[in-house]
């Protein structure tokens, strides 16, 4: 009960903090508990409500849907923070690819708190892709963000998208649906943006690590950290062998530690 007293009370705090207004601060609040007891499925497409927030001193809007899971990312990424380094003494100066990239949120986080060279923004999920544009639009015009509509693949292919409830677990596969949608493998990826170096690779993209990382992985040179979600059990062993293999030493953040599907890894040396 503490517990969950606790949490809401940093979610409130936490909600008052990162808006701008307080119409923002009573939207999200209230959409916040719309999600959370939400019974009704999800209608795509679904309609995004505005919130005028402070990321970093700065001013920006951002637009959640409310019941197809964008509250709960916008919560893991600015109030968890589960994209903050955990290397005390590093930082993230180069370029960061985000594959999976949803409607922005994370690439968001990257721009906002780091100084960083460029994000490169990859989503394979229309829906989530048109969100993206539009919260990312002064970034992209910018010139500190691109984005690409494309799925992170093994290699260069067409795959069909695989619609869920939650717009964040959108899968995409083989299987033919009326949404097909172009795969393409790192190594196009980085000849496309021009890409020598990464300096943080983040990947959470529904299961698909599990092909990115079949072939063709010679891409790894180019990258010092990875951030990934791990979606499949028994899939982690695999991923840190391979990792090893290609000088990385992977993070142990301890049994109790949060968010334990995330793996991280950085270059030795």
């Amino acid at each position: 009960m503490f517990e969950r007293i606790t949490t809401a009370f940093g979610k409130f705090i936490f909600c008052y903090t990162i808006t701008a207004d307080l119409s923002s601060f009573i939207r999200l609040l209230i959409n916040t508990k719309r999600y959370r007891y939400a019974k009704k499925p999800v209608v795509h497409p679904a309609i995004p409500i505005p919130y005028h927030l402070r990321l970093n001193g700065k001013r920006k809007t951002v637009f959640l849907r409310t019941y197809t899971g964008d509250i709960a990312i916008f919560y893991e990424m600015f109030w968890q923070k589960v994209y903050r380094l955990p290397w005390p003494d590093k930082t993230i100066t180069g370029s960061v690819v985000d594959l999976g990239a949803n409607t922005g949120m994370a690439s968001l986080f990257f721009s906002a708190y780091y100084s960083i060279h460029g994000v490169y923004a990859v989503e394979a999920d229309k829906y989530n892709m048109d969100l993206l544009l539009q919260n990312l639009s002064g970034e992209i015009a910018a010139g500190r963000i691109n984005a690409l509509h494309a799925a992170a693949f093994a290699e260069d292919t067409t795959v069909y998208m695989q619609m869920r409830e939650k717009a964040y677990n959108t899968t995409v596969s083989g299987e033919v649906t009326n949404m097909p949608v172009r795969a393409i493998g790192m190594a196009t990826l980085c000849d496309m943006f021009e890409l020598d170096r990464i300096d943080l690779l983040k990947i959470d993209i529904e299961g698909s690590e599990e092909s990115l990382f079949s072939k063709n992985t010679e891409w790894l040179e180019k990258v010092n950290m990875i951030v990934m979600e791990i979606h499949t059990d028994g899939y982690r062993s695999v991923c840190e062998t391979l990792l090893r293999a290609k000088g990385f030493v992977i993070y142990q953040p301890g049994e109790r530690a949060p968010h334990s599907t995330l793996l991280w890894a950085i270059k030795q040396g």
